[in-house]
């Protein structure tokens, strides 16, 4: 496909205007998120609008050139390994969003092949919507899951042909090739600060596509859009989420067929899915039998609800603002702690919660205890309960803020915030309903 010589997408992304909006959507909860340099997210607010207008005078003057990226060990869900990611510059960052959502509209009849079956990284879609699918599946009786995980996804993308074959010859002209490109290869400017086992997780990162840069989960789809309409030809239940996916068929046989399947389009794309049976990444089960869990929710045939150890990572961040380096206040104790509490409720307000409420109010009723006792809060002994022998830590005393203190506190029950949250969303279907 001859590209058109006129600079539209350079023009586009270059002005102001649409460099503020990649920066609004930008992922700032982490205010100290920072590049090589040190420049904060923080410290690039503050003075916005001359970062901006440079950012866009360099653009236009085909002058901006990427800086080199911080490399980051994030540890695993196993504890005993890590992901490497990269994390640019702010200003680069601004960038590439831009680019990205430039790409992502231009790119949409792609993406919407893959709709109902692909839920991460796109517009009005998330594990919500993956979730509730897989549920719809088994409701149809595909009682059989085949759970299958990329090998290295990222990692092991081909760059070339994803560039040279998906996303050069689709756009309009050439203006931002070279930037794209250079925003795909930047160098990791601190592996001097790894140890040497450390190091070998950056090895061969410049061959694939780099997590932590807003063009690789747009990119991720575009790649495996051809392995999903493959999959959605043979008529496989398929959801994906991103390198993650699941398979519902109505029998076994039909998972080994689709595994079949799945390591044939794989190969095509260069990419590789753990082997079947081998090890608990790449395996078959029967969710009327045993559950199962996908991104973090676990489905056992009848309900959804945020897997076990989901919770435990709530309730490791319970603890820590108890056990933190800075000493909080007690406004901002209980201001984190009412954020940590309501965002985990927000998040799987469509599944089970309540399983999980009563431990959940005697945690933060600990908590609460804990940061009171640190204040020499006056408590009377006779008035605090106690946590049941079954939630209990082995160390520590078992004494928790009572019912009647909780909700002096200001942090609703879990119960009574569940069934709010719940109200709120029948509420605004029904007005939904009622404007139709």
């Amino acid at each position: 496909m001859e590209k058109k010589t006129n600079k539209t997408l350079l023009k586009k992304i270059s002005t102001p205007e649409a460099l503020k909006n990649a920066w609004n959507k930008l992922v700032k909860f982490n205010k100290e998120s920072r590049g090589l340099s040190g420049m904060t997210i923080e410290k690039f607010g503050e003075n916005l609008d001359d970062h901006i207008l440079s950012i866009s005078k360099r653009l236009k003057t085909n002058n901006y050139k990427f800086s080199q990226t911080r490399g980051v060990l994030i540890v695993k869900k196993d504890k005993n390994s890590f992901r490497p990611l990269q994390i640019p510059e702010t200003s680069d960052r601004v960038v590439i969003k831009a680019m990205a959502i430039e790409l992502e509209d231009i790119f949409k009849p792609t993406l919407m092949q893959s709709d109902g079956y692909s839920f991460a990284y796109q517009k009005y879609t998330g594990v919500k919507d993956a979730m509730l699918k897989v549920q719809d599946y088994y409701n149809k009786g595909n009682r059989y899951v085949l759970e299958a995980d990329l090998v290295n996804f990222f990692g092991t993308v081909n760059k070339k042909e994803l560039l040279e074959k998906k996303i050069f010859p689709n756009l309009p002209d050439n203006s931002i090739d070279l930037l794209i490109n250079e925003a795909l290869n930047q160098k990791i400017g601190n592996l001097t600060e790894f140890e040497a086992q450390q190091k070998l997780y950056f090895d061969g990162i410049e061959n694939g596509i780099p997590q932590g840069n807003a063009l690789s989960p747009l990119f991720s789809n575009i790649y495996l859009s051809d392995f999903d309409k493959k999959i959605i030809s043979n008529n496989f239940n398929l959801v994906r989420y991103a390198d993650d996916f699941v398979i519902l068929a109505e029998t076994k046989r039909e998972c080994r067929e689709a595994y079949k399947k799945c390591l044939l389009y794989l190969k095509e794309l260069d990419l590789e899915i753990h082997p079947l049976e081998k090890n608990d990444k790449t395996k078959i089960t029967d969710i009327s039998k045993d559950s199962f869990t996908f991104l973090s929710v676990t489905f056992d045939g009848n309900f959804l609800f945020p897997s076990y150890d989901n919770f435990k990572k709530l309730e490791n961040k319970i603890w820590e603002l108890t056990k933190g380096q800075i000493e909080l206040n007690l406004f901002d104790f209980l201001k984190k702690l009412k954020n940590r509490h309501e965002g985990w409720i927000s998040a799987f307000i469509y599944t089970d919660l309540n399983r999980y409420s009563e431990r959940l109010d005697y945690i933060i009723n600990r908590a609460l205890y804990i940061k009171l006792e640190k204040i020499d809060w006056k408590l009377i002994q006779s008035r605090l309960d106690k946590i049941p022998k079954n939630y209990r830590s082995k160390i520590g005393s078992p004494y928790c803020i009572n019912k009647k203190q909780r909700i002096h506190s200001g942090i609703p029950l879990t119960s009574h915030l569940i069934t709010g949250k719940i109200e709120k969303i029948k509420s605004k279907e029904e007005l939904k309903i009622e404007e139709k």
